[in-house]
């Protein structure tokens, strides 16, 4: 009996481990167990510092090279399928941001082209051979995998890559990163793709509404041993990336945009290999029996065959998954990857939500410097404290009544001339 006893309590306290680590457990295996992911903490802000080199934010980009302005434009759109392919000899990229901003760095993924890069920075818009071009970074060695150049803080509105290549290769994740600070996240940048962006660019670079600096959120992860990391699959870094666990068979994400948007398509950047993407978007999560915020979210397997699946797909060795589908309303994305073979070091880079080419020309057409697409300069009036946590899990969360006006203070006392009389010397 003590035996038996003894056997029941290793397997409950075995089964408790497991069900922390987010695995999901039943008898059919298809459930799934998501944790809560930690709301962001303004100690966590220098860790995520915004991609600037947006089209939504007003950024354009230039090629040297004929005929590649259509293809170097979607680098802009944070969708993280999106790659530039390089040729044999010298290549230029010109980014200019909306103003000048105070820089910090620049990165981009790297695939089998070799070579150096140059980058270069100027607040103004110079010819290629002009001496007055900052070289902060000289010819930075192309290898493969993350390429990163620390800059700043170094005040500049455009970015030069010269490129000189020996074997061409791919780059991707294009970033261009400002100084973290806190108000990227309190008082988010108004959105708006700059004058002058000609349609076609504009519907080829869509924006991402997964963006963690557009008040996106990480919700829920199936496993992970740091859960407040999981917000670096939607931080727009292709340098950082959230591991799950080594014996989660099936990793799972959950993304709150925020609000009900019309999606068309889905992008992931993960660990390489043959895993299959399920993508589903849905309304609302399912609710918690007693009303509170769920620490933990369990999904059965009859649910979740009832869930929408907007599409499936496996990556083609370089880890970039992507699908489009037809146009659908919701306001969370879940992503469930199955790997054919068990990955102990499966980890996402980079997970991106686009809309319809409207939304696009939405932002195009705001022309108001106060406005934005997705309420964040309503949002940008949270009176929270900012000491515990940065506001929000999304744009479309409520906030709290703003302050009124300060009590005026009493007017000063009319002003007196009083001469003062000095005595004379006899």
């Amino acid at each position: 009996m003590r035996r038996m006893t003894a056997k029941r309590h290793n397997f409950l306290r075995a089964l408790a481990v497991l069900l922390g680590l987010g695995i999901g457990i039943s008898a059919s295996g298809a459930d799934l167990v998501l944790q809560k992911v930690p709301p962001l903490t303004v100690a966590q802000a220098p860790n995520y510092p915004q991609n600037l080199a947006r089209l939504d934010l007003g950024a354009q980009i230039e090629s040297d090279m004929p005929g590649d302005a259509s293809s170097s434009v979607p680098f802009l759109s944070g969708d993280p399928a999106s790659v530039y392919a390089l040729r044999t000899g010298t290549t230029r990229l010109l980014v200019s941001l909306a103003k000048i901003e105070n820089i910090d760095s620049v990165a981009f993924l790297n695939s089998e082209a070799k070579g150096t890069v140059t980058v270069a920075t100027s607040s103004a818009k110079l010819s290629a051979k002009s001496p007055q071009w900052h070289d902060e970074a000289r010819q930075i060695e192309l290898s493969s995998g993350l390429i990163s150049a620390k800059l700043g803080p170094a005040e500049a509105k455009y970015v030069r890559l010269t490129f000189n290549v020996s074997n061409p290769g791919r780059i991707g994740n294009l970033g261009v990163y400002s100084a973290a600070a806190v108000s990227d996240f309190t008082m988010p940048r108004t959105r708006k793709i700059a004058a002058g962006t000609s349609a076609e660019a504009v519907a080829k670079a869509n924006y991402n509404l997964a963006d963690l600096h557009a008040k996106a959120r990480t919700i829920f992860v199936s496993s992970g041993d740091d859960l407040k990391l999981a917000h670096n699959m939607i931080d727009g870094q292709p340098g950082t990336a959230y591991a799950f666990a080594a014996n989660d068979a099936a990793p799972a994400a959950i993304i709150d945009l925020g609000r009900s948007v019309p999606v068309n398509r889905v992008s992931t950047f993960s660990t390489s290999g043959s895993a299959v993407v399920t993508f589903y978007v849905l309304d609302a999560l399912p609710a918690d029996n007693t009303g509170n915020p769920a620490s933990a979210l369990r999904i059965d397997s009859q649910r979740l065959a009832a869930f929408k699946t907007v599409g499936a797909s496996s990556d083609d060795g370089s880890g970039r998954v992507a699908v489009n589908f037809e146009e659908t309303t919701g306001r969370y994305v879940m992503l469930v990857w199955t790997p054919s073979t068990q990955k102990e070091n499966f980890s996402v880079a980079e997970i991106a939500v686009f809309g319809p080419a409207s939304n696009a020309r939405l932002l195009a057409a705001n022309t108001g410097g106060n406005r934005s697409d997705d309420k964040t300069v309503r949002d940008s009036k949270d009176t929270k404290d900012f000491s515990k946590e940065i506001p929000g899990e999304g744009p479309a969360e409520e906030q709290a009544p703003a302050e009124g006006p300060a009590p005026e203070l009493p007017r000063p006392p009319p002003f007196v001339f009083i001469p003062k009389v000095v005595p004379t010397s006899p």
